[in-house]
């Protein structure tokens, strides 16, 4: 098994150096294959285990394109709300911190799922916990959207997934 997953890591890495090859020359394909042989060596301890691994179906794939796809759009609609923020003379800040409740099993749902609320302006995962996120957002509004929001329900629709 060890072995399968460090020649499909392998496969990925040099098939992903040859796409990003401006040449593809012996010189090329030989430092590439040495770059991808010294990653996979040094990544063989981090390994996911099989409760990590999403079952890959086409249903799971369309759960997570669409969470990317609402990432984006959310992305750009804090831009537009922090923009109007500083933008503002008055600069109309409430920070504050809010416990978001989320019960996620899995570790790296839970890293999605703070990554995802750091990446939208105005917003950032400061601690996570066993019951919740520990966020900071600038504006009241900003913070009483992160319960119940579409990143949640995304996120907890992926950690369902690997029950």
């Amino acid at each position: 098994m060890k072995s399968k997953y460090n020649v499909t890591v392998f496969l990925f890495l040099i098939i992903f150096w040859l796409i990003l090859s401006p040449l593809l020359n012996i010189q090329s394909i030989l430092i590439g294959s040495i770059a991808s042989i010294l990653i996979v060596f040094y990544a063989r301890d981090i390994a996911f285990t099989n409760k990590e691994i999403p079952k890959y179906s086409l249903k799971n794939l369309v759960i997570y394109v669409k969470f990317v796809l609402r990432l984006l759009v959310e992305i750009v609609k804090a831009n537009i709300e922090v923009a109007l923020i500083v933008l503002n003379p008055k600069l109309p800040l409430s920070q504050c911190f809010i416990k978001v409740p989320l019960k996620i099993n899995n570790d790296i749902v839970k890293v999605i799922y703070g990554n995802a609320v750091t990446l939208t302006p105005g917003t950032l995962t400061v601690d996570v916990e066993e019951d919740g996120f520990l966020i900071h957002a600038l504006t009241k509004d900003a913070a009483d959207g992160m319960t119940d929001s579409i990143i949640e329900h995304y996120c907890t629709k992926m950690d369902d997934i690997r029950d």
